[in-house]
Protein backbone atom coordinates (compact mmCIF):
# COMPACT_ATOMS: atom_id res chain seq x y z
CA UNK A 1 0.00 0.00 0.00
CA UNK A 2 0.99 3.62 -0.52
CA UNK A 3 2.34 5.22 2.66
CA UNK A 4 3.70 8.55 3.89
CA UNK A 5 6.89 6.85 5.02
CA UNK A 6 9.23 8.31 2.41
CA UNK A 7 12.85 7.39 3.16
CA UNK A 8 15.32 10.24 3.55
CA UNK A 9 17.92 7.81 2.21
CA UNK A 10 16.27 4.91 0.42
CA UNK A 11 17.18 1.27 1.07
CA UNK A 12 17.75 0.88 -2.68
CA UNK A 13 17.27 2.63 -6.02
CA UNK A 14 13.90 1.62 -7.54
CA UNK A 15 14.16 0.37 -11.11
CA UNK A 16 13.45 2.97 -13.77
CA UNK A 17 14.90 1.80 -17.06
CA UNK A 18 12.62 1.51 -20.10
CA UNK A 19 11.71 -2.16 -19.63
CA UNK A 20 11.15 -1.66 -15.89
CA UNK A 21 8.76 1.20 -16.53
CA UNK A 22 6.80 -0.93 -18.99
CA UNK A 23 6.32 -3.42 -16.16
CA UNK A 24 5.33 -0.67 -13.74
CA UNK A 25 2.75 0.70 -16.18
CA UNK A 26 1.48 -2.85 -16.79
CA UNK A 27 -0.61 -1.96 -19.80
CA UNK A 28 -1.74 1.30 -18.16
CA UNK A 29 -3.07 -0.51 -15.10
CA UNK A 30 -0.33 1.25 -13.03
CA UNK A 31 0.02 -1.71 -10.69
CA UNK A 32 3.52 -3.03 -11.36
CA UNK A 33 5.71 -0.82 -9.16
CA UNK A 34 6.09 -3.03 -6.10
CA UNK A 35 6.29 -6.18 -8.23
CA UNK A 36 9.03 -4.68 -10.37
CA UNK A 37 11.08 -4.06 -7.21
CA UNK A 38 10.39 -7.46 -5.65
CA UNK A 39 11.41 -9.39 -8.74
CA UNK A 40 14.89 -7.82 -8.54
CA UNK A 41 15.22 -8.38 -4.78
CA UNK A 42 14.55 -4.77 -3.88
CA UNK A 43 12.22 -3.32 -1.26
CA UNK A 44 8.52 -3.54 -2.08
CA UNK A 45 7.84 -0.64 0.30
CA UNK A 46 10.35 1.87 -1.06
CA UNK A 47 8.60 2.65 -4.38
CA UNK A 48 5.28 3.04 -2.52
CA UNK A 49 6.63 5.42 0.17
CA UNK A 50 5.81 9.09 -0.33
CA UNK A 51 6.78 12.42 1.26
CA UNK A 52 4.52 14.90 3.02
CA UNK A 53 4.95 18.28 4.70
CA UNK A 54 6.71 16.65 7.64
CA UNK A 55 9.29 14.63 5.74
CA UNK A 56 9.77 17.14 2.89
CA UNK A 57 8.72 20.54 4.24
CA UNK A 58 10.48 22.69 1.64
CA UNK A 59 8.91 21.42 -1.55
CA UNK A 60 5.54 21.03 0.19
CA UNK A 61 5.63 24.60 1.52
CA UNK A 62 6.48 25.95 -1.93
CA UNK A 63 3.69 23.84 -3.45
CA UNK A 64 1.12 25.49 -1.19
CA UNK A 65 2.59 28.98 -1.49
CA UNK A 66 2.80 29.10 -5.29
CA UNK A 67 1.75 26.82 -8.19
CA UNK A 68 1.84 23.05 -8.41
CA UNK A 69 1.20 21.06 -11.58
CA UNK A 70 -0.63 17.81 -10.97
CA UNK A 71 -0.46 16.60 -14.58
CA UNK A 72 3.17 17.26 -15.56
CA UNK A 73 4.85 14.23 -17.14
CA UNK A 74 8.40 13.42 -18.11
CA UNK A 75 8.93 13.30 -21.87
CA UNK A 76 9.43 9.56 -22.34
CA UNK A 77 8.96 6.43 -20.19
CA UNK A 78 12.60 5.78 -19.46
CA UNK A 79 15.57 6.83 -17.36
CA UNK A 80 17.20 10.15 -16.48
CA UNK A 81 19.58 11.17 -19.24
CA UNK A 82 17.22 10.78 -22.24
CA UNK A 83 14.60 12.79 -20.36
CA UNK A 84 17.18 15.45 -19.55
CA UNK A 85 18.05 15.55 -23.25
CA UNK A 86 14.39 16.24 -24.06
CA UNK A 87 14.19 19.00 -21.45
CA UNK A 88 17.34 20.69 -22.73
CA UNK A 89 17.09 20.09 -26.47
CA UNK A 90 13.68 18.66 -27.37
CA UNK A 91 14.91 15.19 -28.34
CA UNK A 92 17.12 12.31 -27.26
CA UNK A 93 17.84 11.36 -30.90
CA UNK A 94 16.47 7.87 -30.48
CA UNK A 95 18.29 7.12 -27.22
CA UNK A 96 16.35 5.55 -24.32
CA UNK A 97 19.32 4.67 -22.09
CA UNK A 98 21.63 6.75 -19.91
CA UNK A 99 24.79 8.35 -21.31
CA UNK A 100 26.85 5.83 -23.29
CA UNK A 101 29.97 7.87 -24.01
CA UNK A 102 28.79 9.43 -27.28
CA UNK A 103 28.17 13.17 -27.10
CA UNK A 104 24.70 14.43 -28.01
CA UNK A 105 24.91 16.24 -31.34
CA UNK A 106 21.50 17.94 -31.42
CA UNK A 107 21.39 21.66 -30.68
CA UNK A 108 21.01 22.42 -26.99
CA UNK A 109 18.63 25.10 -25.74
CA UNK A 110 21.66 27.04 -24.49
CA UNK A 111 23.06 27.29 -28.01
CA UNK A 112 19.57 28.01 -29.35
CA UNK A 113 19.30 31.00 -27.00
CA UNK A 114 22.77 32.18 -28.02
CA UNK A 115 21.73 31.94 -31.66
CA UNK A 116 18.65 34.04 -30.93
CA UNK A 117 20.53 36.69 -28.93
CA UNK A 118 19.14 35.83 -25.52
CA UNK A 119 21.32 35.48 -22.44
CA UNK A 120 21.64 32.14 -20.64
CA UNK A 121 23.71 30.32 -18.05
CA UNK A 122 24.05 26.91 -16.49
CA UNK A 123 25.16 26.49 -12.88
CA UNK A 124 26.41 23.09 -11.72
CA UNK A 125 27.05 22.18 -8.10
CA UNK A 126 30.55 20.62 -8.32
CA UNK A 127 29.55 18.00 -10.93
CA UNK A 128 29.36 18.99 -14.61
CA UNK A 129 27.21 15.94 -15.43
CA UNK A 130 24.75 16.60 -18.30
CA UNK A 131 26.24 20.00 -19.11
CA UNK A 132 29.13 18.03 -20.60
CA UNK A 133 27.08 15.62 -22.68
CA UNK A 134 26.00 18.12 -25.35
CA UNK A 135 28.61 18.62 -28.04
CA UNK A 136 27.74 22.28 -28.57
CA UNK A 137 28.24 23.01 -24.86
CA UNK A 138 31.96 22.37 -25.40
CA UNK A 139 32.18 25.40 -27.69
CA UNK A 140 33.66 28.42 -25.85
CA UNK A 141 30.68 30.63 -26.71
CA UNK A 142 28.42 28.25 -24.76
CA UNK A 143 30.86 26.71 -22.26
CA UNK A 144 31.83 30.17 -21.11
CA UNK A 145 28.35 30.56 -19.63
CA UNK A 146 28.44 27.33 -17.59
CA UNK A 147 29.56 28.11 -14.05
CA UNK A 148 30.06 26.52 -10.66
CA UNK A 149 26.90 27.06 -8.64
CA UNK A 150 28.43 27.55 -5.20
CA UNK A 151 31.04 30.09 -6.26
CA UNK A 152 29.01 32.05 -8.81
CA UNK A 153 25.24 31.65 -8.69
CA UNK A 154 24.49 33.19 -5.30
CA UNK A 155 26.73 36.19 -6.06
CA UNK A 156 24.94 36.75 -9.38
CA UNK A 157 21.55 36.54 -7.68
CA UNK A 158 22.53 39.08 -5.02
CA UNK A 159 23.90 41.42 -7.67
CA UNK A 160 20.86 41.08 -9.91
CA UNK A 161 22.97 39.65 -12.72
CA UNK A 162 21.16 36.45 -13.66
CA UNK A 163 20.63 36.02 -17.43
CA UNK A 164 17.34 35.62 -19.27
CA UNK A 165 17.37 31.83 -18.76
CA UNK A 166 19.16 29.88 -16.04
CA UNK A 167 19.45 26.12 -15.51
CA UNK A 168 20.55 24.87 -12.08
CA UNK A 169 21.98 21.39 -11.57
CA UNK A 170 22.48 19.81 -8.11
CA UNK A 171 25.45 17.80 -6.85
CA UNK A 172 25.65 14.07 -7.61
CA UNK A 173 29.07 13.30 -6.13
CA UNK A 174 30.52 13.36 -2.64
CA UNK A 175 33.20 16.06 -2.51
CA UNK A 176 33.48 16.86 1.18
CA UNK A 177 31.65 16.82 4.49
CA UNK A 178 29.86 20.01 3.45
CA UNK A 179 29.64 18.89 -0.19
CA UNK A 180 27.50 15.78 -0.18
CA UNK A 181 24.96 14.86 -2.91
CA UNK A 182 21.98 17.21 -3.15
CA UNK A 183 20.26 15.66 -6.18
CA UNK A 184 17.72 13.60 -4.19
CA UNK A 185 18.77 10.37 -5.88
CA UNK A 186 17.54 7.43 -3.76
CA UNK A 187 21.05 6.58 -2.53
CA UNK A 188 21.51 10.09 -1.09
CA UNK A 189 19.60 12.20 1.44
CA UNK A 190 16.42 13.87 0.20
CA UNK A 191 16.88 16.37 3.05
CA UNK A 192 20.12 17.71 1.56
CA UNK A 193 18.29 18.43 -1.68
CA UNK A 194 15.56 20.14 0.30
CA UNK A 195 18.21 22.32 1.92
CA UNK A 196 19.58 23.31 -1.48
CA UNK A 197 16.11 24.28 -2.71
CA UNK A 198 15.63 26.33 0.48
CA UNK A 199 18.92 28.20 -0.09
CA UNK A 200 18.13 28.91 -3.71
CA UNK A 201 14.61 30.13 -2.98
CA UNK A 202 15.71 32.37 -0.10
CA UNK A 203 18.48 33.86 -2.24
CA UNK A 204 16.07 34.61 -5.09
CA UNK A 205 13.49 35.99 -2.65
CA UNK A 206 16.07 38.38 -1.17
CA UNK A 207 17.54 39.34 -4.54
CA UNK A 208 16.83 42.61 -6.34
CA UNK A 209 15.14 40.85 -9.28
CA UNK A 210 12.66 38.75 -7.30
CA UNK A 211 9.67 40.42 -8.92
CA UNK A 212 10.99 39.55 -12.41
CA UNK A 213 11.84 35.92 -11.60
CA UNK A 214 10.00 32.70 -12.45
CA UNK A 215 11.61 29.79 -10.56
CA UNK A 216 10.66 26.31 -11.77
CA UNK A 217 11.42 23.14 -9.79
CA UNK A 218 11.08 19.84 -11.64
CA UNK A 219 12.63 16.37 -11.96
CA UNK A 220 13.96 14.32 -14.87
CA UNK A 221 11.72 11.30 -14.34
CA UNK A 222 9.76 9.43 -11.67
CA UNK A 223 12.69 7.39 -10.35
CA UNK A 224 10.71 4.16 -10.16
CA UNK A 225 8.30 5.50 -7.53
CA UNK A 226 4.58 4.78 -7.69
CA UNK A 227 1.97 6.88 -9.42
CA UNK A 228 -1.66 6.13 -10.29
CA UNK A 229 -2.11 8.52 -13.23
CA UNK A 230 -1.76 6.92 -16.67
CA UNK A 231 0.73 8.85 -18.87
CA UNK A 232 -0.70 10.24 -22.12
CA UNK A 233 -0.24 7.90 -25.08
CA UNK A 234 -2.59 9.42 -27.65
CA UNK A 235 -1.63 12.16 -30.08
CA UNK A 236 1.90 12.46 -28.68
CA UNK A 237 4.32 13.37 -31.49
CA UNK A 238 7.81 12.00 -31.83
CA UNK A 239 10.36 14.81 -31.79
CA UNK A 240 11.99 13.57 -35.00
CA UNK A 241 12.25 10.45 -37.16
CA UNK A 242 14.62 8.56 -34.87
CA UNK A 243 13.46 5.22 -33.47
CA UNK A 244 14.85 3.60 -30.34
CA UNK A 245 16.82 0.35 -30.83
CA UNK A 246 13.84 -1.57 -29.41
CA UNK A 247 11.45 0.06 -31.87
CA UNK A 248 9.90 2.60 -29.47
CA UNK A 249 8.68 5.53 -31.57
CA UNK A 250 8.57 8.20 -28.83
CA UNK A 251 4.79 8.48 -28.98
CA UNK A 252 4.10 8.17 -25.24
CA UNK A 253 4.95 10.39 -22.30
CA UNK A 254 6.57 9.09 -19.13
CA UNK A 255 5.19 8.97 -15.60
CA UNK A 256 4.24 12.17 -13.74
CA UNK A 257 6.94 14.18 -12.01
CA UNK A 258 6.61 16.85 -9.30
CA UNK A 259 6.80 20.33 -10.82
CA UNK A 260 6.33 23.72 -9.15
CA UNK A 261 6.27 27.26 -10.54
CA UNK A 262 7.30 30.02 -8.13
CA UNK A 263 6.84 33.74 -8.64
CA UNK A 264 5.32 36.69 -6.76
CA UNK A 265 2.96 36.99 -9.74
CA UNK A 266 1.40 33.58 -8.98
CA UNK A 267 -1.52 33.41 -6.55
CA UNK A 268 -0.99 31.38 -3.40
CA UNK A 269 -2.26 27.81 -3.60
CA UNK A 270 -2.52 27.65 -7.40
CA UNK A 271 -3.16 24.15 -8.75
CA UNK A 272 -2.51 23.68 -12.46
CA UNK A 273 -4.53 20.72 -13.65
CA UNK A 274 -5.82 21.66 -17.08
CA UNK A 275 -4.13 23.61 -19.83
CA UNK A 276 -4.08 27.38 -19.38
CA UNK A 277 -6.21 29.50 -21.78
CA UNK A 278 -4.68 29.60 -25.28
CA UNK A 279 -1.69 27.51 -24.16
CA UNK A 280 -2.72 24.05 -25.38
CA UNK A 281 -1.47 23.72 -28.98
CA UNK A 282 -3.51 20.56 -29.71
CA UNK A 283 -6.39 18.75 -27.95
CA UNK A 284 -3.87 16.09 -26.88
CA UNK A 285 -1.12 18.43 -25.65
CA UNK A 286 0.11 18.04 -22.09
CA UNK A 287 2.61 19.52 -19.67
CA UNK A 288 5.92 17.75 -20.06
CA UNK A 289 9.63 18.54 -19.97
CA UNK A 290 9.78 20.42 -23.29
CA UNK A 291 7.12 22.77 -21.87
CA UNK A 292 10.03 24.55 -20.17
CA UNK A 293 11.65 25.61 -23.45
CA UNK A 294 8.32 26.33 -25.13
CA UNK A 295 7.28 28.60 -22.25
CA UNK A 296 10.68 30.30 -22.06
CA UNK A 297 10.37 31.14 -25.75
CA UNK A 298 7.07 32.94 -25.08
CA UNK A 299 8.43 34.86 -22.10
CA UNK A 300 11.62 35.81 -23.96
CA UNK A 301 9.87 37.02 -27.09
CA UNK A 302 10.82 34.00 -29.21
CA UNK A 303 7.32 32.64 -29.72
CA UNK A 304 7.71 32.73 -33.51
CA UNK A 305 11.19 31.19 -33.57
CA UNK A 306 11.48 27.63 -34.95
CA UNK A 307 11.12 25.01 -32.21
CA UNK A 308 13.66 22.37 -31.32
CA UNK A 309 11.98 19.26 -32.73
CA UNK A 310 8.30 18.40 -33.02
CA UNK A 311 7.56 17.74 -29.35
CA UNK A 312 8.37 21.25 -28.11
CA UNK A 313 5.66 23.05 -30.18
CA UNK A 314 3.13 20.37 -29.12
CA UNK A 315 3.69 20.74 -25.37
CA UNK A 316 1.45 22.87 -23.17
CA UNK A 317 2.96 26.14 -22.03
CA UNK A 318 2.42 28.07 -18.80
CA UNK A 319 3.38 31.67 -19.52
CA UNK A 320 -0.07 32.73 -18.35
CA UNK A 321 0.83 31.84 -14.77
CA UNK A 322 2.81 35.07 -14.52
CA UNK A 323 0.35 37.25 -16.43
CA UNK A 324 -2.83 36.70 -14.45
CA UNK A 325 -5.14 39.64 -15.33
CA UNK A 326 -6.57 39.58 -11.81
CA UNK A 327 -3.17 40.45 -10.32
CA UNK A 328 -2.32 44.13 -10.65
CA UNK A 329 0.89 43.92 -8.63
CA UNK A 330 3.26 41.25 -7.35
CA UNK A 331 2.33 39.58 -4.07
CA UNK A 332 3.77 41.10 -0.91
CA UNK A 333 3.04 38.06 1.28
CA UNK A 334 5.62 35.70 -0.27
CA UNK A 335 7.64 34.07 2.54
CA UNK A 336 11.17 35.39 2.87
CA UNK A 337 12.39 32.21 4.55
CA UNK A 338 11.31 28.58 4.49
CA UNK A 339 11.12 26.07 7.36
CA UNK A 340 14.19 24.34 8.67
CA UNK A 341 14.73 20.84 7.30
CA UNK A 342 14.10 18.66 10.38
CA UNK A 343 16.38 15.80 9.34
CA UNK A 344 19.36 18.19 9.28
CA UNK A 345 18.93 19.69 12.76
CA UNK A 346 20.88 16.90 14.46
CA UNK A 347 22.47 15.58 11.30
CA UNK A 348 25.89 13.91 11.72
CA UNK A 349 27.49 15.24 8.54
CA UNK A 350 30.81 13.50 9.05
CA UNK A 351 29.20 10.10 9.49
CA UNK A 352 26.92 10.51 6.49
CA UNK A 353 29.93 11.66 4.44
CA UNK A 354 31.83 8.51 5.37
CA UNK A 355 28.85 6.28 4.56
CA UNK A 356 28.12 8.03 1.26
CA UNK A 357 31.70 7.71 0.03
CA UNK A 358 31.72 3.98 0.72
CA UNK A 359 28.56 3.29 -1.30
CA UNK A 360 28.83 1.50 -4.65
CA UNK A 361 28.67 3.48 -7.86
CA UNK A 362 25.31 4.47 -9.30
CA UNK A 363 24.58 4.73 -13.01
CA UNK A 364 25.16 8.50 -13.15
CA UNK A 365 28.57 8.46 -11.54
CA UNK A 366 29.44 5.70 -14.01
CA UNK A 367 28.21 7.98 -16.80
CA UNK A 368 30.43 10.82 -15.63
CA UNK A 369 33.41 8.47 -15.40
CA UNK A 370 32.69 7.37 -18.95
CA UNK A 371 32.42 10.98 -20.10
CA UNK A 372 35.85 11.95 -18.80
CA UNK A 373 37.40 8.67 -19.96
CA UNK A 374 36.23 9.32 -23.52
CA UNK A 375 37.19 13.00 -23.38
CA UNK A 376 40.62 12.75 -21.77
CA UNK A 377 41.79 9.16 -22.32
CA UNK A 378 40.22 8.04 -25.62
CA UNK A 379 42.95 5.53 -26.48
CA UNK A 380 43.08 4.01 -23.02
CA UNK A 381 39.28 3.92 -22.97
CA UNK A 382 39.21 1.90 -26.19
CA UNK A 383 41.73 -0.49 -24.64
CA UNK A 384 39.67 -0.81 -21.47
CA UNK A 385 42.45 0.81 -19.46
CA UNK A 386 41.12 4.27 -18.59
CA UNK A 387 42.26 5.14 -15.05
CA UNK A 388 38.70 6.19 -14.21
CA UNK A 389 36.95 3.01 -15.33
CA UNK A 390 34.31 1.70 -12.90
CA UNK A 391 36.33 -1.43 -12.13
CA UNK A 392 38.94 0.83 -10.50
CA UNK A 393 36.59 3.50 -9.14
CA UNK A 394 34.66 0.96 -7.10
CA UNK A 395 32.90 3.34 -4.68
CA UNK A 396 31.35 6.80 -4.78
CA UNK A 397 34.21 8.44 -2.91
CA UNK A 398 36.91 7.33 -5.34
CA UNK A 399 34.72 8.20 -8.32
CA UNK A 400 33.88 11.65 -6.93
CA UNK A 401 37.55 12.46 -6.35
CA UNK A 402 38.58 11.37 -9.84
CA UNK A 403 35.69 13.23 -11.48
CA UNK A 404 36.64 16.43 -9.60
CA UNK A 405 40.24 16.20 -10.81
CA UNK A 406 39.19 15.60 -14.41
CA UNK A 407 36.74 18.49 -14.28
CA UNK A 408 39.63 20.85 -13.58
CA UNK A 409 41.28 19.76 -16.84
CA UNK A 410 38.03 20.02 -18.76
CA UNK A 411 37.31 23.47 -17.35
CA UNK A 412 40.60 24.76 -18.76
CA UNK A 413 40.22 22.95 -22.07
CA UNK A 414 36.81 24.40 -23.01
CA UNK A 415 37.03 27.71 -21.09
CA UNK A 416 34.20 26.67 -18.79
CA UNK A 417 32.66 29.66 -17.02
CA UNK A 418 34.99 32.18 -18.64
CA UNK A 419 32.35 34.41 -20.21
CA UNK A 420 31.97 37.87 -18.74
CA UNK A 421 28.61 39.35 -17.86
CA UNK A 422 25.26 37.75 -18.53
Amino acid sequence: PVSRGGFDVSPDDPNHLFDDIALQLDGNKMDGFAWNSVKTNKSENNPMSMFDSTSAPIINTLATEYAMFDRWFCSIPTSTDPNRAFAMSGTSQGVITNFNGTLWTQQSYFDYLRQHNRTFAGYYQDDLWVFGYFQDMHAPEVAGHIHDLETTFFEEVAAGNLPDFTWLQPRSGTHGVAKQPTWQHPDAAVSLGEDLIKKIYEALRAGPNWEETLFLITYDEHGGFYDHVVPPDQGVPAPDSALAPNGFSFNQLGIRIPTLAISPWIAKGTLVHDALPNEQPTPYSAFESTSIMATANILLGLGDAPALGQRMPWANTFAGLVSDPTMNAPRQDCPTTLPEVPQLINHDAEESYRVQRAKPLNEHLEGQLLFFCTQHYPLLQKQGKCPGRPEVMHNQGLASDWIANELQKFRTRVSLGKAKGK
